[in-house]
Parts: structure tokens; C-alpha cells; sequence
């Protein structure tokens, strides 16, 4: 047998060889049909598929997973299971928004009028009193405060989803010209028309928990009347999804405002600080 010929035969070899391996390979694969007790086949596939043989498949539908993989990874994938399709447990999810305003006024001035016997007489500009009353010296200092929180529970079974929301509605009227023509004439009209305008507070979230870490896609909003100015709606919002561990308060979002004013008068400065500050709260906790 000349040298090429035989260089040939131990190629075919080799090549029969590997397609034996993969053959063989290809036969230990099996499929299994798992029936689920208490997940879906949509949340545990994303949790068994990284730890999948290579060349295996996941599939399935609602309460039954179908598997093909290798009788060893098979066993692997089960006892997993046995941790990942176990009863949901209960949650007890709290929201807090949090609000806080806090106002200082701080000035000194003089005002009022004073005149002498010998025609020499001083007026302060905007001064009420009348000329002979005297002057007067004022001096203030005051602070305004108003804190707000509202808290709002709900349960949930974990992996599900929930949602929670109050509020209220007022009244508001709203008064507008409608022009119209009439045998070609202008005329307007004036509508007096009362709408509702609502301020709702709550939130929407789903949990996931891995051992005592919760990982939270929640997005609370609150929404409250303005005083003073009716019709108008403040509105907060937050869209998140954080990570903390169970029974203890997980910051979602805090914001904090400070305008300063400043401002002199005759004989006199006036001036003042405020301050608006904002955060929003979640715990969870697992219930019996």
C-alpha cells in the first residue's frame, strides 16, 4: 500500500471515529416532560437554562416542562427544581412617600414718620402712620413646617405582580367664550362647565426573592391637590427596580430644593429660606 493511499485510510479513520463519539453523544441525550407544582414553565426555564448541557434543549407551556439533556444533568436539573418550583412565599409590601416643607421669614425694618417743632420732618416711604406718630422699629423671625407621609400595603405571592391605589376627585369649574354666527351675526356665549380632576397615590410591583434578597420592578406615584390654586395636580412619579434584603426600608428615590431670597428696603432687609425635600420608601416582608 503506497504512502498516500494508506495517509487516506487513517483520515476515513479518524473521521468515522468522531462521527462514532458524536453519535453516541446524540443517544444519551433523553427527553423528559416535568410536570411543574407550582411555577410556570415561563419562570423556571430562564433559571434552568444557564445550568443546561450543551447541545440540550428547555421547553414548555404553563404547568409542564419538556427536557431534553443528557441523564446526568437530567438529575441536576431536578433537584434545582426541588428549590425553584416550591409554594410562593407571601409578601407584604409597604410604600412609603414621604413630603417635606419647611419656610423661614427673617427681616428687620422701620417704619412710621416723626416730626420736629422746628419743621424739620422724616417720612418713611410706605409707612401707614400718621405724620407725628413716631417711628417704629420691627424686627421677625418665623418658620413654617409641614411633613406628609403616606404609607400603603399590599400582598402579593412572590413573581406575581400588584397594584394599590386611592385618591380623590374635585370639582372644577371652567368657564369659556363658544362664538358661533347667527343670520350673520357673531354672537358669544358665555359656558360655565364644572370637570373632575382626580389625584390618585399607589403603586405597581412585581417581587422575586432568592433566599433573603427581594428584587422589587416597582413604580410609585403620588399625586396631591395644590392649596390655592385650584385644578392644579402635583405629581411624582419613580420607575426602579433595586435589590435589598428582607424587612429592611430600601431607599427608591429622594430629592431635596432650597431657594434662598434675599432683599433690602429702605432702613430695613428682608429675606427668607425654603425648602422642599421629597423621598420615597419600600420594605418587604415574608408573612407565614
Amino acid at each position: 500500500m503506497s504512502r498516500q493511499i494508506r495517509r487516506h485510510v487513517i483520515l476515513l479513520v479518524a473521521a468515522f471515529s468522531v462521527m462514532l463519539a458524536a453519535g453516541g453523544a446524540i443517544a444519551q441525550m433523553s427527553v423528559e416532560v416535568i410536570a411543574l407544582k407550582y411555577r410556570t414553565a415561563e419562570e423556571v426555564i430562564p433559571m434552568l437554562q444557564p445550568m443546561l448541557a450543551k447541545g440540550g434543549s428547555l421547553s414548555g407551556l404553563r404547568g409542564q416542562l419538556v427536557v431534553r439533556t443528557t441523564p446526568a444533568n437530567l438529575a441536576e436539573l431536578r433537584r434545582v427544581l426541588t428549590t425553584v418550583d416550591a409554594a410562593p412565599r407571601r409578601l407584604l409590601i409597604s410604600v412609603a412617600q414621604d413630603s417635606a416643607y419647611d419656610a423661614t421669614r427673617r427681616g428687620a425694618e422701620i417704619s412710621g414718620s416723626l416730626r420736629a417743632e422746628d419743621n424739620l420732618r422724616l417720612t418713611i416711604p410706605g409707612s401707614s402712620t400718621a405724620p407725628g406718630d413716631g417711628l417704629q422699629a420691627r424686627i421677625y423671625d418665623s418658620r413654617s413646617l409641614d411633613n406628609a407621609r403616606v404609607t400603603q400595603t399590599v400582598q402579593v405571592l412572590e413573581g406575581r405582580s400588584a397594584f394599590i391605589s386611592s385618591g380623590a376627585e374635585v370639582p372644577v369649574r371652567d368657564r369659556r367664550t363658544v362664538r358661533s354666527v347667527v343670520n350673520g351675526r357673531v354672537l358669544d356665549q358665555v359656558v360655565d362647565d364644572v370637570q373632575y380632576r382626580s389625584a390618585d397615590t399607589g403603586f405597581q410591583v412585581t417581587p422575586r426573592v432568592t433566599g433573603d434578597i427581594v428584587t422589587l420592578d416597582i413604580s410609585p406615584q403620588r399625586e396631591a391637590f395644590v392649596q390655592g390654586v385650584p385644578g392644579v395636580v402635583d405629581v411624582q412619579r419613580v420607575v426602579s427596580t433595586v435589590s435589598g434584603r428582607l424587612g429592611e426600608w430600601i431607599e427608591l428615590a429622594a430629592m431635596s430644593r432650597t431657594r434662598e431670597s434675599e432683599r433690602e428696603v429702605i432702613l430695613g432687609r428682608a429675606g427668607g429660606t425654603r425648602t422642599q425635600s421629597r423621598s420615597v420608601l419600600v420594605k418587604v416582608e415574608a408573612l407565614r
